[in-house]
């Protein structure tokens, strides 16, 4: 049996036996007919698991979303479950296929000369710009998630011993240290500024907004992205490149990794691996910048 003419009686047994959805029946015709057009309408038969990875790795290629190639596969699976049952092939070739692991993304990170510009900018003659000033530092100086350092509120500092109390993701609670630059410029924030935004409804939140409540991720966002659109750097700035920032100049002064990990809060030692590549991308960039024989000099 030809493959389309395969196709075509399981399109049949969806509206009939099966009583799908037309919205259902469409996206499976849509899937599985792509799979027809990449393969050619052969003899069912003689399709095999390796043509099916072939496809995968054309849609791979091709930059499709990770969810809608592992939809495809499934339709593709039930696809061929059908032609077992119906005794059309022998076999299910779909049924161990899975999709590869996508490639970690290595993050985005800021150098301390960058860190350093955007520090700069807030202008620390007014409330605002000492909050902000404040933020930044303690969300660098200690790697807090955005979340966590909005949701901040006083019980979490130590000023005697320089350390914060942080409620994490699943409640997890970590105590981290808390550098002198961002001890300081709390201090300042919470002498000259903080007072500014306090109003009657005002609780515990330690960084506030115009209103008297927890300044949102999102005002937070905003005013750091336009601080970096007034120096000169180039990059996609967001709140979570601090955090990067913070793990990635750590073990690039030779911070051992499961100190991270713990100061970072990852259940996990493997998520925090992520930041070896960073370091080790930017190893090769030093070093083919500036070892004499990293590269040919082409006239």
């Amino acid at each position: 049996m030809l493959l389309l003419e395969a196709a075509e009686q399981f399109f049949i047994f969806l509206e009939s036996e099966r009583a799908a959805a037309k919205n259902t029946v469409d996206a499976y015709r849509s899937d599985v007919r792509l799979f027809c057009l990449f393969y050619g309408d052969g003899d069912i038969e003689s399709v095999s698991r390796r043509q099916v990875i072939a496809w995968i790795e054309f849609l791979l290629e091709r930059n499709y979303e990770r969810s809608s190639m592992a939809r495809k596969l499934v339709v593709l699976n039930v696809f061929f479950s059908f032609l077992v049952r119906e005794k059309i092939v022998s076999e299910n070739i779909v049924n161990d296929i899975f999709l590869p692991k996508p490639q970690q993304k290595i993050p985005d990170t800021l150098s301390f000369h960058e860190i350093e510009k955007i520090l700069f900018v807030p202008d620390q003659n007014k409330p605002d710009g000492l909050r902000d000033y404040a933020m930044i530092e303690l969300m660098y100086g200690s790697g807090l998630r955005v979340s966590e350092l909005c949701s901040l509120e006083f019980q979490a500092l130590n000023f005697e011993n320089n350390f914060l109390k942080i409620m994490g993701k699943g409640s997890k609670e970590r105590t981290i240290p808390m550098g002198n630059y961002a001890k300081e410029a709390l201090q300042r924030y919470l002498a000259l500024a903080r007072p500014h935004f306090v109003k009657k409804n005002t609780g515990s939140a330690l960084f506030l907004s115009n209103r008297g409540k927890a300044i949102s991720r999102k005002t937070f966002w905003k005013r750091l992205k336009n601080y970096s659109k007034l120096t000169e750097i180039k990059k996609n700035m967001k709140p979570h490149m601090l955090r990067h920032s913070f793990a990635t100049h750590l073990l690039e002064n030779g911070t051992d990794l499961r100190m991270i990990q713990e100061m970072l809060g990852h259940e996990n030692v493997s998520t925090t691996e992520i930041y070896t590549h960073v370091d080790q991308k930017r190893m090769r960039e030093q070093y083919e910048q500036f070892h004499p024989r990293s590269r040919f000099d082409i006239e």
